[in-house]
């Protein structure tokens, strides 16, 4: 009976794995991209403090 339990969950481990594995990778992929975007505005603003790009998320410039 134990052994089902343990052999029903590595499968599901395994089932499970790639796409894990891809959200991951995506996740990376968007912590990359935001560190890239805030070094080029930085670098265009040279006087602007990055941390007010930060404190204003998703209202933008208007907000």
């Amino acid at each position: 009976m134990e052994v089902t339990g343990v052999g029903i969950t590595a499968f599901l481990v395994f089932l499970l794995a790639p796409g894990l594995s891809s959200v991951l990778k995506s996740i990376a992929f968007r912590i990359r991209a935001s560190g890239k975007a805030e070094l080029l505005r930085a670098e265009r603003e040279p006087d602007a403090p990055a941390a007010c790009e930060r404190r204003r998320g998703k209202r933008g410039r208007h907000g």
